[in-house]
């Protein structure tokens, strides 16, 4: 039938530009952080990586204004830095049978006019399972565009490259200081990678390598941070299917909850509350790290590294 012959085409920007050149963009990008006021729970963002090796962690959103998305292809093929990722909410898309359905309520704001076009469309690994809620989320760029070090947490990925050639570093420390994360205490950023790149990182001689072209599916665990970057001229087209654990969301909350109690803390008098809080979860994580009446050297020495890497000033490696 016309799905099962679309599914077989190349999913290649130029196929897609012409199947989605009707397609009009919304008005704004919004990041994922917004996407959870979204009635549909999507998310378009069009990030400009500028002359920036990477993203910054707070990329630069460039807005569509209602331009259609060939329109924003072509940019992106005539070289303007211009990074589309585009996703579903969590668990809205789900394989039944040989296709994929995407169950979402209708975005207002237009958000999830991409993702609607492109999820019948799009070939996926045949290992993903019946019947089970994933989100989908498409990026589409070119020769450099790099989204920084980060991580998805707990959620299981299978990255799907289409086109063009992409290099993915994974990294999982055990020393979480190792991939320099945003101090969850003081951003809300704290998935993220202060140094941005593994190349800035001080240790990095435990992580792996892998280079994906097209048909290429990478299996990216819970936790392992990763770095990709799109290293061939030209366009490139990948997915990424996220099957996220039941501890996704209720670890968010916490580290959120943690973020909120700080900061109302450090807003309130002295600044004394705020540093009895930070003890108090230090004193926590290091009864964990050393059984009670073991002395108190060691525990001050890691209690004191924990605040360092907390809160103290970074340095990053260039």
């Amino acid at each position: 039938n016309a799905a099962r012959a679309e599914m077989e085409s190349p999913f290649e920007l130029d196929f897609l530009a012409d199947r989605l050149k009707a397609v009009l963009l919304p008005e704004k990008s919004m990041s994922a952080k917004q996407g959870t006021r979204s009635a549909s729970g999507c998310t378009l963002l069009v990030a400009d990586q500028g002359s920036e090796a990477v993203l910054g962690a707070k990329p630069n959103s460039w807005d569509p204004k209602g331009c259609s998305f060939a329109d924003l292809a072509k940019r992106i093929k005539e070289g303007s830095r211009l990074y589309l990722t585009t996703r579903s909410g969590k668990g809205a898309v789900q394989r039944k049978g040989a296709a994929l359905q995407f169950e979402s309520a209708l975005d207002d704001a237009g958000q999830d006019v991409v993702v609607r076009a492109l999820v019948p469309r799009v070939p996926f690994p045949q290992l993903l399972p019946q019947g089970v809620g994933c989100q989908v989320a498409f990026w589409i760029g070119a020769a450099g565009n790099n989204f920084g070090l980060h991580s998805d947490l707990f959620s299981e990925q299978f990255l799907c490259q289409h086109q063009g050639t992409k290099e993915v570093l994974l990294l999982l420390p055990d020393d979480a200081a190792d991939v320099d994360p945003f101090p969850f205490l003081s951003s809300p950023l704290w998935y993220k990678s202060q140094s941005r790149s593994v190349s800035r990182l001080r240790h990095r001689n435990d992580g792996l390598r892998a280079i994906l072209q097209p048909g290429d599916v990478l299996y990216i665990p819970l936790w392992w941070w990763h770095e990709v970057c799109t290293i061939t001229e030209g366009a490139s087209v990948s997915t990424t299917f996220r099957f996220h654990s039941e501890d996704a969301d209720r670890f968010a909350k916490v580290m959120n909850a943690f973020y909120q109690f700080h900061a109302n803390a450090k807003a309130y008098g002295s600044g004394r509350l705020a540093k009895h809080l930070r003890s108090y979860f230090v004193n926590a994580i290091v009864a964990e790290e050393e059984p009670r009446g073991t002395g108190w050297s060691r525990s001050a020495l890691l209690g004191g590294a924990l605040l360092a890497a907390l809160f103290a000033v970074r340095w990053h490696w260039r």
